[in-house]
C-alpha cells in the first residue's frame, strides 16, 4: 500500500513538472532576409496561441483576382510582399505591422485582452 502511494506521488510530480515543459508552445521568430538589416530585435510569438483565437486565413492568405482568400499555408510572406508595387503594393514590413496591430486593435476595441501595440512590446531583446 505504501509503495502504491509513493508511486502515485512520483507520477503526480512528474506530471506537474514535465507536462508544462512538453506542452509549451513553439516560439516562432519573424525573421526574413527580405527585410534587410533589422533596426530592432526579431519578433517572437506563439503560433498555437494565435491559431486558437483567429482564423488561419487571416495571416495565411492568398487572394485571387476577385479578392477571395485561397489560403497559402506554408508559403513565405515574402513570396508576395516583395515591396514591388507591380506584384504587391504592401511591402513585407508594412504587411507584418498592419496584420498584427490591426488584429490587436480589434481585440482591444471589443474589450478583450489584446496584444501589444507599441514597438518595444513586440520587438524585445532576448
Amino acid at each position: 500500500m505504501r509503495c502504491a502511494r509513493g508511486f502515485a506521488c512520483a507520477l503526480m510530480l512528474i506530471f506537474l513538472f514535465v507536462s508544462p515543459v512538453v506542452s509549451q508552445d513553439e516560439m516562432i521568430e519573424l525573421n526574413s532576409e527580405e527585410l534587410g538589416i533589422h533596426q530592432r530585435p526579431f519578433v517572437q510569438f506563439t503560433h498555437e496561441q494565435h491559431a486558437a483565437v483567429i482564423e488561419c486565413l487571416r495571416c495565411h492568405h492568398d487572394l485571387d483576382n476577385y479578392g477571395n482568400n485561397l489560403g497559402s499555408e506554408g508559403q513565405p510572406c515574402s513570396d508576395c510582399h516583395t515591396g514591388n508595387p507591380g506584384k504587391n503594393p504592401v511591402p513585407l514590413q508594412k504587411a507584418f505591422h498592419m496584420q498584427c496591430k490591426s488584429c490587436h486593435d480589434q481585440l482591444l476595441a471589443r474589450g478583450t485582452p489584446g496584444g501589444p501595440l507599441m514597438c518595444g512590446e513586440c520587438h524585445k531583446n532576448k
